[in-house]
């Protein structure tokens, strides 16, 4: 059997992850080898390709897992707990903490939020995370600067967790207002989603042309919608954030999201500029 890596669990969260997975892992080849005790091969059972092959997955993957190097996504967590027979939620709830480390403190309310918001209005330079495309949030996070350019794919993986609000059996409806500027970022599969996306009942998006009087303050506003009939505010800059549940607060969100919508384009024309965006890729 290979020599296994030792993981230093104390050195932080994904370390801690890797070594509840290989732990797992080899208590399951260790039973296996003694339940099969000299048949041929009995060591390759519970190995990490092993392992990849019952949770769909790489052997590389595995090996950042348990080494601590790239802790897993919601997904294969879930995977690993079914098939290593680890507790239920018992790797889910430390990846959902460790996702919270790499947010920003004053983003995590905000998206806390967004994952049970009924409503939401938004408005910004950048198009919203909910519509984002794994390459364009990508190229976002690498021109921001967000952490270590090695932890991108991870946030990236995130990011994209998210968007299964749009699978909860109550539709959340977004309204966006997206600034023509940002039309000029978008690669091809961004735009196409963005069309897409604009078909759906409960997706409204608007783009703000370039000579509309309204202008979008900081890079991105929004007003979000509780079940519970109550509302709240978040509004984002370059490395800052601000979240609020002020009534007066929240109703001026409101009024600049309102005026912003007011001088945006129509459904129709929004969609006549999308496709117009599109023609520099042909």
């Amino acid at each position: 059997m290979p020599r296994i890596r030792e993981v230093d669990r104390t050195q932080g969260l994904e370390q801690y992850i890797g070594a509840m997975v290989r732990d797992a892992r080899v208590t399951k080849a260790r039973a296996a080898r003694a339940a099969k005790a000299g048949t041929k091969g009995e060591h390759e059972e519970w190995s990490q390709t092993y392992l990849a092959g019952r949770v769909f997955t790489s052997q590389r993957r595995i090996s950042e897992v348990e080494t601590g190097e790239v802790p897993p996504e919601r997904d294969l967590a879930g995977h690993l707990e079914t098939v290593l027979d680890l507790p239920r939620e018992s790797l889910t709830a430390l990846v959902c903490i460790l996702e919270q480390d790499t947010v920003r403190d004053y983003a995590k309310t905000y998206l806390a939020r967004q994952q049970k918001a009924k409503m939401i209005h938004t408005a910004g330079y950048i198009v919203p995370g909910l519509l984002q495309t794994p390459d364009y949030a990508r190229a976002l996070l690498l021109s921001g600067q967000a952490g270590d350019p090695t932890d991108i794919e991870r946030y990236v993986e995130q990011r994209m967790e998210r968007q299964k609000v749009w699978q909860r059996p109550d539709p959340l409806w977004l309204s966006v207002v997206l600034d023509e500027s940002a039309l000029l970022k978008c690669s091809k599969q961004q735009l196409e989603r963005l069309l897409t996306d604009q078909e759906k009942p409960n997706i409204s998006l608007r783009v703000l042309p370039f000579d509309a009087a309204g202008h979008v303050l900081g890079t991105m506003i929004a007003v979000l919608t509780m079940p519970n009939g109550s509302r709240c505010a978040y509004s984002e800059g370059y490395s800052t954030g601000s979240y609020t549940e002020d009534t007066e607060s929240v109703l001026r969100c409101q009024r600049v999201y309102d005026r912003l919508a007011d001088s945006a384009l129509t459904v129709e024309a929004t969609t006549d500029r999308l496709n117009e965006a599109l023609k520099r890729f042909k």
